[in-house]
């Protein structure tokens, strides 16, 4: 019915299962079941209004929603609409950033916004958890994969810079239990070395 997007809406679905135990947002699930079955205009206008309502919510509330969509969006097929961009914009990165300051020892909020600074500091606030290690070992590959991609024509960011991130995130690398992350991960932080040490030998 839905062709490729067929596991979208699969995952639609089940956050709608989820989310009809919590009363107080009976409007998130309306949202998912309407865009589940293609009435997207409607599902928007139901999300507006409960957009609208959690905004008017106390911390608390708005921290319970946020780490629970974002939990179970974290890396699924369909997050985009899990997590629309006026959800986003509204709810989602305000509470985190209110987050940050209400509770200034918890490493969730860090985890979420992403990005060097507060992926570094959720390492800093849980130095064994394994997705902040993950996370922050995919950002330091992003990054160094943007200065490497226009190689051989030039190279776009410091080379020991780079050097010392592909580094860091090798030690980074030693904190993951998963055998399949650990490996594919190993392989794509050797290809931007190996990528980095051709350019010093060639220039």
């Amino acid at each position: 019915m839905h062709f490729w997007r067929q596991e979208y809406f699969k995952t639609l679905k089940e956050i709608a299962d989820e989310a009809r135990a919590v009363p107080q947002w009976a409007d998130y699930t309306a949202f998912c079941e309407l865009y589940e079955r293609g009435l997207r205009n409607d599902a928007f206008t139901v999300l507006t209004r409960f957009i609208s309502s959690l905004e008017r919510s106390d911390f608390a509330e708005r921290r319970r929603f946020v780490s629970w969509i974002l939990k179970r969006a974290d890396g699924r097929d369909g997050r985009h609409m899990l997590v629309p961009h006026p959800l986003h914009i509204r709810v989602i990165e305000p509470t985190l950033l209110e987050w940050t300051l209400v509770e200034q020892e918890c490493y969730e909020p860090h985890l979420w916004l992403g990005g060097s600074e507060h992926l570094r500091r959720a390492i800093e606030l849980a130095p064994d958890d394994e997705l902040v290690k993950k996370k922050l070992i995919v950002l330091i590959l992003s990054q160094v994969g943007f200065n490497t991609h226009e190689l051989p024509d030039g190279y776009l960011g410091t080379v020991n810079e780079d050097l010392d991130a592909l580094s860091e995130a090798e030690r980074l690398l030693k904190g993951l239990s998963s055998y399949d992350d650990r490996e594919k991960l190993v392989g794509d932080i050797a290809d931007e070395r190996r990528l980095i040490h051709d350019y010093l030998r060639n220039r």
